[in-house]
């Protein structure tokens, strides 16, 4: 497990309440002012750190890129966008589809297809990558580019691991598929604006990304008896933003959903202290839909 911080640009409300400095290679400092003078001082150290002033680009090649080889390789690996509302996770995850502005799903998406290009060899080595795309509203699963496919259960497949039943899938050929993919979906994820966001995502959206490689021991078909299949996913998670009630000013409805994404990115944080803590006997992966999946 690595952790990266970035800090975006502060908005015009939040200029005076707060000061940040980013630095190298992995250190944030924190001066909250809470209008009663100087505060105490908070030093947080991460794998990485990000000022406002650095781009997607930077972002992307040391966070991101790793995994991204890690899963062409043939591992499964998970990036995950978690912060507070309004912290620029979308941002960071999509982005922009081309220039400058593009975040990691779709730099990562032009990677992958670089690398088929570059290593596919007609009739000994092949190809095929699949995409789906669901969300968590609520504790509840549904399909965002299947609309209608919802309550979708967490089943177990000794062939293809923890899955989503009746989750389509799309086998995609270039990076426009995929990003027709990701549009279809952002239409259909639940959003809703609040005091903090005024598109404030409800759900936590799982982009998942199946790579799968067939290489003949010795030419010919594309998976005859001897030859190497592998099969490997890389899960690309924009998370809820957690929120703080009285920033948010959620109610009803608001308030029903915050509860739900308060509670799973608890259980995200209990699974991510296990692991990291090299004592935990248990890693707490049922406490919740999403740890659940990505487990």
């Amino acid at each position: 497990v690595r952790v990266a911080v970035r800090v975006r640009p502060p908005l015009a409300r939040e200029v005076s309440t707060e000061e940040l400095t980013v630095r190298a290679p992995g250190e944030v400092t924190a001066w909250p002012d809470d209008g009663l003078g100087p505060g105490p001082r908070y030093s947080f150290t991460f794998d990485a750190a990000f000022s406002p002033s650095e781009g997607q680009a930077a972002v992307y090649d040391a966070v991101a890129r790793p995994a991204v080889s890690s899963t062409l390789a043939g591992f499964n690996a998970s990036i995950i966008a978690y912060g507070h509302t309004g912290a620029g996770k979308t941002h960071t995850m999509e982005g922009a589809p081309d220039g400058a502005q593009r975040g990691i799903i779709p730099r990562a998406v032009a990677d992958i297809f670089e690398h088929v290009e570059r290593s596919a060899r007609p009739g000994a080595r092949r190809f095929l990558v699949r995409a789906s795309y669901l969300q968590i509203y609520n504790e509840v699963l549904s399909d965002l580019l299947k609309p209608g496919r919802n309550g979708l259960a967490i089943r177990e497949d000794r062939k293809k691991g923890l899955r989503a039943e009746g989750l389509s899938e799309w086998v995609v050929r270039s990076p426009a598929e995929v990003d027709g993919l990701l549009r279809r979906g952002a239409e259909t994820r639940a959003t809703a604006a609040t005091a903090a966001n005024d598109a404030s995502s409800r759900s936590h959206a799982v982009f998942c990304l199946t790579f799968e490689q067939s290489e003949a021991s010795g030419g010919g078909e594309a998976c005859p008896r001897g030859s190497v299949f592998r099969s490997s996913k890389l899960n690309l998670v924009d998370l809820a933003g957690s929120e703080r009630l009285r920033v948010s000013g959620a109610s009803g409805q608001r308030l029903e959903e915050c509860k739900y994404i308060n509670g799973s990115l608890a259980a995200l944080g209990n699974v991510v202290a296990a692991l990291t803590s090299g004592t935990a006997r248990h890693v707490p992966y049922r406490d919740s839909k999403l740890t659940r999946l990505l487990a």
